[in-house]
């Protein structure tokens, strides 16, 4: 093809094309093999965007014959663009009798150290937080310490917490009838808790996690900004395969617990990780919620990164999700999320 014949739209159609491709074999490939092709995974909503302006300059010219290879494109990456923008899959209900709504919000510490506004900060969180009327309530980074209050704020809820210094916790005002914390083999850190709650006449068990996050600190990000060394490269590259090596085993026992459930099983959390990733498609037969009830790109990861959806409300073939939404407000790293669910 000459370079004449080269349209913007081509120019455009082609490298989000193959970077949609390349991103959703992320799904198949285990970081613990490759860790540093799981970043690609990272880049699918882009592409998908970049790619579906590609689209319709391409129709808007009338180039027909030139839409073949992109319709195969869709064709073959639409699982995956159903889980990245909510509304494809959207299948509406209405409440039933034994309904009841969730929220999971990583709230970082409570602002502890003054990431954003410190006590001002603080005190926004526990007003959204007391004005949050979800029958279930699932944090992470959460601080112990503060369990006393958040059951004050919330109305004597019932909260059960990881017992660390800060983790999981999941605050209910439904019938608890167990409770306990999921550890991963080999690891010393408590990734999340659960609870077994009554709803009508069944038994929920709720799974509050917080899979392996990167940990990088200002200077890392500091470094990506402002151009890396060789140590800085070094540092980072290690960081990020050790995350996602250990996300990929940590999910992988994560769907072996949820099934050996004897209930039926809510699953919330930040996974830190992607919808077309190998750690959340290592997590089998759980629906998505916002997959199912959501709407557009629903990102809840507002730091360095924006744009992502790492945070998670799924769940078995006994509940059904009604309603999703993604809560607008800037007062953590993340953004919460809450849905209605029948059962």
């Amino acid at each position: 093809m000459s370079l004449d014949r080269i349209s913007l739209d081509g120019i455009i159609l082609m490298p989000s094309s193959l970077l949609m491709f390349l991103s959703g074999l992320c799904k198949f490939i285990n970081p613990e093999a490759m860790p540093l092709y799981a970043l690609i995974g990272l880049v699918f909503p882009f592409a998908l965007f970049t790619f579906a302006i590609g689209l319709v300059l391409r129709v808007s010219r009338g180039y027909w014959k030139g839409l073949v290879w992109p319709l195969i494109i869709l064709a073959c990456s639409f699982l995956d663009i159903q889980k990245t923008v909510g509304g494809i899959a959207s299948d509406e209900g209405i409440l039933s009798e034994n309904s009841f709504s969730a929220t999971s919000f990583n709230v970082r510490r409570m602002d502890e150290y003054n990431w954003i506004e410190g006590d001002l900060t603080r005190k926004d969180l526990w007003k959204w937080l007391g004005e949050n009327d979800s029958e279930i309530l699932c944090l992470q980074e959460f601080p112990s310490k503060m369990k006393g209050q958040l059951s004050k704020t919330l109305g004597n809820y019932s909260v059960f917490t990881s017992g660390q210094t800060s983790g999981t916790a999941i605050a209910t005002s439904l019938q608890v009838i167990n409770n306990g914390k999921w550890v991963v083999s080999g690891e010393e850190i408590t990734r999340g808790v659960f609870v077994d709650v009554i709803i009508g006449t069944d038994t929920l068990r709720v799974l509050n996690v917080h899979l392996q996050s990167v940990g990088l600190g200002s200077d890392d990000y500091d470094a990506v900004r402002d151009g890396t060394d060789s140590e800085d490269r070094k540092r980072l590259i290690s960081r990020l395969s050790r995350a996602y090596s250990l996300r990929a085993k940590q999910a992988r026992e994560l769907n072996k617990t949820i099934s050996i459930s004897p209930y039926n099983v809510l699953l919330a959390g930040d996974f830190n990780d992607t919808p077309v990733s190998y750690a959340v498609n290592a997590i089998e037969n759980l629906h998505d919620a916002f997959t199912v009830a959501g709407l557009g790109l629903g990102a809840t990861y507002i730091g360095d990164l924006q744009g992502l959806r790492i945070d998670y409300l799924m769940y078995t073939d006994g509940l059904s999700a009604v309603d999703f939404t993604t809560c607008n407000i800037k007062l953590s790293d993340h953004r919460p999320i809450t849905a209605q669910f029948n059962f």
